[in-house]
């Protein structure tokens, strides 16, 4: 099964890449975040994350990869996680208040296994977002144990007193599963200033903080032997080239 969805992906991503026949917008960017009080694994904790997203005539794509680094005093190790999410366009609203409609895909790869979702996405057009769209898939997880998951993700930019600022993120809710994996609850978002004004440069570099609300991360059920709740607020700094 685990090479399966390793082959489905693989696959997924090359057609992805293959089927680039026009590319309307890309970015990425290098984000630097430093925590305290994380409730699962060390206590403080730096990530260094890669991001990726391009729009495509054929649809869309993301691209994260997350290198978190221990900084207390329980733990001293890494870990790498992975994303990559493209998203094959059906039909085409662009008009209207849904915007467009696809078949979401992702892959999730680390250390400890490799799952690969599938579901349906859409895109919606509303004032004030700069980009708005919410998935629903079936989870096919490398343990054999599926569920199902819908995300939500966001971006709104707006301004103070001439300076240009970010509030955007996600939310992932996932079901339960057979084997005592507990639904699971993270709502992400960033809220930042952009610097580039201030430093003279073309490229956003924004500067703020990552708020992060866990509700039975990983799907470990809290208790009060062990506290799965986290509520993280994190330092930020986030470069796009």
């Amino acid at each position: 099964m685990k090479f399966t969805k390793i082959a489905l992906a693989t696959a997924m991503t090359v057609a992805a890449s293959a089927a680039s026949a026009e590319t309307f917008f890309y970015d990425n960017s290098l984000t630097v975040l430093y925590g305290e009080e994380y409730e699962v694994g060390d206590s403080d904790r730096a990530v260094v994350t890669f991001e990726h997203f391009s729009a495509h005539s054929w649809g869309d794509i993301f691209v994260f990869a997350d290198r978190l680094m221990d900084q207390g005093k329980d733990f001293d190790g890494t870990e790498t996680y992975i994303e990559v999410a493209p998203r094959f366009k059906v039909s085409d609203f662009d008009g209207g208040f849904v915007k467009n409609v696809y078949v979401a895909t992702t892959w999730e790869m680390s250390e400890f296994d490799d799952n690969l979702l599938l579901g349906l996405g859409t895109d919606f057009n509303v004032p004030g977002f700069q980009n708005l769209s919410l998935n629903a898939y079936q989870r096919f997880n490398d343990n054999g144990d599926d569920n199902f998951q819908t995300t939500a993700v966001w971006g709104v930019p707006f301004a103070v007193a001439g300076q240009n600022f970010m509030f955007d993120g996600f939310w992932d809710w996932a079901t339960g599963t057979s084997n005592g994996t507990a639904a699971s609850s993270n709502f992400t978002y960033q809220l930042k200033w952009d610097a580039a004004q201030a430093l003279g440069t073309d490229n956003k570099v924004y500067v703020g903080i990552e708020h992060a609300i866990w509700d039975n991360k990983f799907g470990i059920e809290h208790s009060a032997g062990f506290d799965t709740k986290e509520n993280i607020v994190s330092a930020l700094v986030k470069v796009h080239f």
